[in-house]
C-alpha cells in the first residue's frame, strides 16, 4: 500500500527559542510512512524539551504540566460520588522508573466521597477514605494495607475487614470480624463491635471529604482548553488545527513538544497520536471514532490532553503504554459519560470530575482515576504509577 503523506513545515521558531528550521516537524501519514521525528526538530526538543506553562498570564501565572498533574493524580481512584462494586476491586502502586508492574506492592490510596458498597473483596493497597454518611457496607472481605478514615459505620453481618494501620470510624462497627494493626478510633456515642486493635479510643471522628470536586476546589479543564485555542504553536509547525476532523482508515499523526490544538478527532477508522516530547493537545470538539483511537507515547515524550465536547470510541482505546502511564494525563471538561469497551487499555491518569466512567468487562488500569462516579460490569484493578507525583519536577521554581 503506498501511504499517504503529509508534512507541515516550519518556517518559524518557535515562541522562546531561537532556532529555526526548514524541516518536516508535525508528520500526517499512513501506516507504512517513516515515523522519526526530524534531526532538527529533536535538537530543539533536546530531552523532553522545556517544561510546558499553560493558562493565561494575564489571569494569573501560568500553571507548569508536570505540576498540574502531580497535584490531582495522588490516588490510585477518587470518586466524587459513592461506589457500588459487583465484583472485586484491587488499587495498589507501582514506580515505573523502578520496573514494570508487579503484584504485591503497597501504597495506592482510594478516595470515595459518598458511601462504598461492596459485594465483592475490596483490597486497598494504602489509604481509604471514604466520606458518605452512610459509610462501608460489605459482603466480602475488606482489607485495606495502610489506615481506613469512614464518615459512616462499618456494615457488613458476615465481613470482615483487616486494616494495617489505625482506623477512624464515626458509626458503628457491624461486622463479623474487624482487625486494627494500629489504633481504632469510634466516637462514644458508637459501638466498635467485634474489633481488635493495638488501641482503642473513644472520642469524636472528624469529617473527610477526600477528592476535590465541587465547583470552588476542583480543577476546570475547559478554562485551559478555551485559552489555547487561542494561544498555541500551530502556527509555528503549519499545523492544521483540524486535520483530525474526518479521519476514514489509518492515521497517524506525530506531534513534536510544544502546546497545539485539534479543533476534533472524529471519523470512521484508526486515529494515532505520536508523542516524542513534552506535549500538550488542546481538542475543544472531542473525540468520536468509530474503528480505535491510539494513543502513543514513548521516551522522552509526556503528553497533557485536555478535552471538552465527549470522549466517544466505539472500537479500541489504546491509552499510553502499561510501562510508562505516568506520561499520560487526560484531562476532560463536561459532564458526558466516558465509556470503555472492553479489550481496551488504560494506561495513564483520567481527570474527569463531572462525568462518570463506564468500564465494560474486567478492566486493569495502570495510572489513576479521578471521576465523578465509576461504573463497572466486571473486576476492576488500578495500578497507581507513583512516578505521576514527581511529574513536576522540571518545572520552574515558584
Amino acid at each position: 500500500m503506498k501511504p499517504r503523506f503529509v508534512a507541515f513545515l516550519l518556517g518559524t521558531a518557535l515562541p522562546g527559542t531561537a532556532c529555526t528550521v526548514n524541516d518536516p516537524v508535525a508528520i500526517l501519514h499512513g501506516p507504512d510512512a517513516g515515523t522519526d521525528v526530524p534531526d532538527a526538530w529533536a535538537d530543539h526538543c533536546a530531552g523532553s524539551g522545556p517544561p510546558l506553562l499553560l493558562g493565561d498570564p494575564a489571569s494569573g501565572p501560568p500553571r507548569c504540566s508536570g505540576e498540574l498533574a502531580q497535584s490531582l493524580f495522588v490516588r490510585a481512584a477518587c470518586s466524587c460520588e459513592g461506589l457500588t462494586f459487583s465484583a472485586p476491586f484491587v488499587a495498589n502502586a507501582f514506580r515505573s522508573s523502578a520496573g514494570p508492574y508487579a503484584p504485591g506492592g503497597t501504597g495506592g490510596d482510594v478516595g470515595v466521597n459518598g458511601g462504598l458498597s461492596a459485594n465483592d473483596r475490596v483490597q486497598v493497597g494504602g489509604t481509604l477514605q471514604v466520606g458518605g454518611a452512610s459509610g462501608l457496607q460489605l459482603n466480602r472481605p475488606l482489607t485495606v494495607g495502610r489506615s481506613l478514615v469512614s464518615n459512616g459505620p462499618l456494615s457488613g453481618p458476615g465481613a470482615s475487614a483487616t486494616v494495617a494501620g489505625d482506623a477512624r470510624v464515626n458509626g458503628d462497627v457491624a461486622l463479623a470480624s474487624l482487625t486494627v494493626g494500629g489504633v481504632l478510633t469510634v466516637p462514644p456515642e458508637f459501638t466498635p463491635g467485634p474489633a481488635q486493635a493495638a488501641g482503642l479510643l473513644r472520642e469524636p471522628v472528624a469529617p473527610v471529604v477526600p477528592c476535590d470536586c465541587d465547583a470552588a476546589t476542583r480543577f476546570d479543564p475547559g478554562a485551559l482548553i478555551a485559552h489555547h485555542t487561542r494561544d498555541n504553536d500551530n502556527a509555528a509547525i503549519g499545523l492544521d488545527p483540524a486535520v483530525l476532523e474526518d479521519v476514514s482508515g489509518e492515521r497517524v499523526l506525530e506531534l513534536p513538544c510544544g502546546r497545539f490544538l485539534l479543533t476534533r478527532v472524529a471519523g470512521t477508522g484508526h486515529a494515532t497520536l505520536r508523542i516524542r516530547g513534552r506535549t500538550a493537545l488542546f481538542i475543544p470538539g472531542g473525540v468520536n471514532l468509530v474503528e480505535a483511537f491510539t494513543v502513543d507515547v514513548q521516551p522522552p515524550g509526556e503528553l497533557d490532553l485536555f478535552l471538552a465536547g465527549g470522549f466517544v470510541v466505539s472500537g479500541q482505546l489504546t491509552l499510553g503504554s502499561a510501562a510508562l502511564p505516568s506520561r499520560v494525563r487526560v484531562y476532560v471538561a463536561g459532564t458526558q459519560a466516558l465509556d470503555v469497551s472492553a479489550g481496551s487499555t488504560l494506561a495513564g491518569n483520567l481527570y474527569a470530575p463531572q462525568a462518570a466512567l463506564n468500564l465494560s468487562g474486567n478492566a486493569e488500569v495502570f495510572g489513576s482515576l479521578f471521576v465523578r462516579h465509576l461504573e463497572a460490569s466486571g473486576a476492576v484493578q488500578v495500578h497507581h504509577d507513583a512516578d505521576v507525583l514527581d511529574a513536576g519536577a522540571a518545572c520552574p521554581a515558584g
